[in-house]
This record gives structure tokens, sequence and C-alpha cells, in this order.
């Protein structure tokens, strides 16, 4: 399996001016549900109360958009559906999936730049979608490497301590096993017991909030 992440200014695309707003999205699904029609659910955490206001304006007069729903809405988070027409504007999710590639992480939305992670089991699959996405906009390709299904990108060695970590009840409050303990069960020292952890923990963190 291989993986690529980039950034992209998708020319035309409802997410161009986003900037505008201090407050933050992140799309969660993406998906075809045909050739010129692609649906959205973006989760947006609100810098104030007014902004919920003028962002559903935003979806509103956008010609792009074909209509939304509010999922859920608080204070400080709007969960909206989006339906898009991509008859008048060539869509990333078309070219992703057309090149036998698959969204494989959330996709931040952040000061005008779409943060996108692809996946697909052959590295030419991926070459080919990065070709045809570079011709979308401005883009800017952050890493093509080598993945694992599940996303999390863990060594062998990572997951065993992390498993064994949690099993031992390292991440419990208050913490019924210190990591020098930890480390004696495992017969590694102290060090490398603290970076197995600490790799394995930032790689499920960003595959959670899709950094």
């Amino acid at each position: 399996m291989f993986e690529a992440k980039f950034k992209l200014k998708h020319n035309g695309c409802w997410t161009e001016r986003l900037n505008k707003f201090k407050s933050e999205f992140i799309t969660h699904i993406t998906v075809s549900l045909s050739k010129n029609y692609i649906q959205d659910i973006t989760e947006i955490s609100l810098a104030n109360k007014n902004e919920s206001h003028e962002i559903k304006e935003y979806f509103k007069n956008n010609k792009l958009i074909k209509s939304y729903n509010v999922l859920e809405e608080s204070d400080k988070k709007l969960l909206i559906q989006i339906f898009t027409d991509t008859s008048k504007i060539k869509s990333v999710v078309h070219t992703i999936l057309k090149n036998k590639c698959f969204v494989s992480k959330k996709i931040p939305l952040v000061g005008g730049w779409e943060v996108w992670t692809i996946a697909a089991p052959k590295k030419t699959a991926i070459k080919n979608a990065l070709e045809e996405i570079k011709k979308l906009g401005v883009f800017k390709l952050l890493y093509v490497k080598k993945s694992t299904f599940d996303g999390f990108n863990l060594s062998e060695k990572q997951e065993r301590t992390l498993k064994l970590a949690i099993t031992f009840g390292y991440y419990n409050w208050p913490k019924k096993i210190s990591l020098q303990d930890l480390a004696e069960k495992l017969g590694l020292s102290k060090t490398t017991i603290a970076e197995h952890l600490r790799k394995a923990e930032i790689k499920v963190i960003n595959k959670e909030f899709g950094i």
C-alpha cells in the first residue's frame, strides 16, 4: 500500500474562499454520488456564534452547492452535509477514484487549502492521480510513502508496545503501571519503550485529526 499527502487550492471550488472565516473546517466524509454529484460531511469548529449564520449564508449562495443540511448545531460546532454539483468543475474525488485510489483520512480545509491524504495498492496509481490533480489548481505535494491499510503506519514494535501499554493500564488515570515497570515487563529499556510509545501516539493522533 502507498499513501500520498498534498495541499490543493482547488480552482472554482466552494472551499476556495473559506479563509474569509475564522472558524476551522474539516471534511470527514467525501463521496461520489454520480458523475457530476458529490457529498461532503464537513465539521466546523466555530470561532464565534455570529459566524454560524454567515457560513450557512455562504453555502446557500454558492452556485456549486445544490443543497446542504445542518446535521448538528451548537454554539461551538456545525456539522453540515453538502451536496455539490461538479458538472462545471473537475472533482478531486472523481479524479482520485478514477485512478483507483481512495481518500484515507479526513480533509482539513485551511486558509483556502484542501489537505488531502490518498492511498492505493500501487504507487503508479498514486502517481497518475497526482498528475491529474496538479491541473486542478495550486498544488503542493507533502509526501508519497509506503503505508499500511489501517492508515496508522505503526511498526510491529510500536503496535505491540502500544497494545501492551493499554492492556497493563499505562493510559489509565491514575496509571496502573509506570513506564519503568512496563519496560521491565517487555524486557526493554525505559528509553526504548518511551520512544516506541511516542512515535505510535503521534501516528494515531495524526490519523484521528487528519494532520
